[in-house]
């Protein structure tokens, strides 16, 4: 029997990388932001606008207070990546749909207990679509998890080969989504 791998937290969460994964987790929140496009695009923006205007450093402070939710809602995921070696950004976007789920339950919880109208009123705003835009992120959610934790490097989802290649530490590099 395999030990169990180590949650995705203990990587992206401990004190000596959780600057660096805020600091990526907002570079990838401004790419995708910037990627959103027509009406609901525009209302994506908007939503971004109000959120950093709250106050200087709003956006790195909630992706700070949502890093640990998301690291345990990532987890399993990243546990299917470590056991398959499928890649991860194979993993996340044959799941998406369930990965966007996961990480939109704890944003609707969050907009819900926030005392702040105006955010919760730009949250519901963009509630609707973001879904599609959190699951269209999922190749840059991928890249920027490799950048700060082990992975399995080897086997695409398609491959039946015997092993599964070695862990190797993140590269710390930006993650480059690719286009959707």
């Amino acid at each position: 029997m395999m030990a169990p791998m180590a949650h995705l937290a203990t990587h992206l969460t401990v004190p000596d990388a959780r600057p660096a994964v805020v600091t990526d987790a907002c570079a990838l929140l401004d790419q995708e932001v910037g990627r959103a496009s027509g009406v609901s695009g525009l209302a994506v923006r908007s939503a971004y606008r109000v959120l950093a205007g709250v106050r200087p450093g709003m956006v790195a402070s909630a992706v700070d207070r949502l890093l640990d939710p998301f690291a345990d809602r990532l987890d399993p995921f990243y546990q299917e990546h470590l056991a398959t070696g499928v890649p991860l950004a194979d993993v996340l976007s044959a799941q998406r749909a369930g990965m966007a789920d996961a990480l939109l339950a704890i944003t609707d919880d969050r907009a819900q207990r926030t005392g702040n109208r105006t955010l919760r009123a730009a949250y519901r705003r963009v509630r609707g679509t973001a879904k599609q835009y959190v699951g269209a992120a999922a190749p840059g959610i991928a890249g920027l998890i490799e950048a700060h934790a082990p992975v399995v490097e080897g086997r695409t989802a398609g491959d039946q080969g015997a092993g599964a290649g070695s862990p190797r530490p993140g590269t710390g590099q930006d993650a480059q989504p690719a286009a959707s």
